[in-house]
């Protein structure tokens, strides 16, 4: 009896450290942020297993962001570091002289770390050489379709932090392109994907 017990005992230990070990997050410490922004290509982030996206088009670590928005949804705190790569696209689309003007810089990456820490969201990035940092108390998830009939997309999904998880994605655009003052309402696109 006491030899079944203890075989009992053994094979859940087992099946726990083997489903604690099948976990798309990095189990690594991250370099510091400052570092990573300073030093890192878009194949270093790729191989630290952050998410990608690419132009507004998640490529890479789909797995490990709705990882990270399981653990969120049960409260229990975790960390995920996004890549936001930008191109440019067909140059015809721009002014000559613009396009000249703006050519040189890109590409573009930004990094952007998200820690939850089971009650506030917080999201670091570096731009020129400043840490800037911004807490939230959501993350809410808008997806539906293109917004224009004449959008190069057919449906998206985004992410977006902000401190009123009542609110529409459709208030949210109000706000940026609205030019009353006090219509913008704070937030983070954190994880967008085109998608079509």
């Amino acid at each position: 009896m006491r030899k079944t017990l203890l075989a009992y005992f053994a094979t859940i230990l087992t099946i726990v450290l083997l489903l604690s070990g099948c976990t798309k997050t990095p189990t690594y410490e991250w370099e510091d942020l400052k570092y990573v922004t300073d030093n890192y290509s878009l194949e270093d982030a790729k191989d630290e297993g952050y998410v990608i996206i690419e132009d507004l088009r998640v490529t890479s670590g789909k797995e490990i962001w709705q990882e990270f928005v399981n653990l969120a949804a049960k409260k229990k705190p975790c960390k995920v570091r996004v890549v936001h790569y930008y191109t440019l696209d067909d140059r015809s689309r721009y002014d000559e002289d613009y396009y000249e003007s703006i050519k040189d810089k890109y590409p573009v990456m930004y990094i952007h770390e998200l820690v939850y820490d089971g009650g506030i969201f917080v999201v670091s990035h570096y731009e020129d050489g400043k840490l800037i940092e911004s807490e939230f108390k959501f993350l809410k998830k808008y997806e539906g379709d293109a917004e224009t009939p004449n959008a190069t997309y057919s449906s998206y999904v985004r992410y977006v932090l902000v401190n009123d998880d009542k609110v529409t994605w459709e208030e949210l655009m109000r706000g940026m392109l609205s030019s009353r003052s006090g219509a913008y309402i704070p937030h983070y696109q954190i994880y967008t994907d085109l998608i079509g």
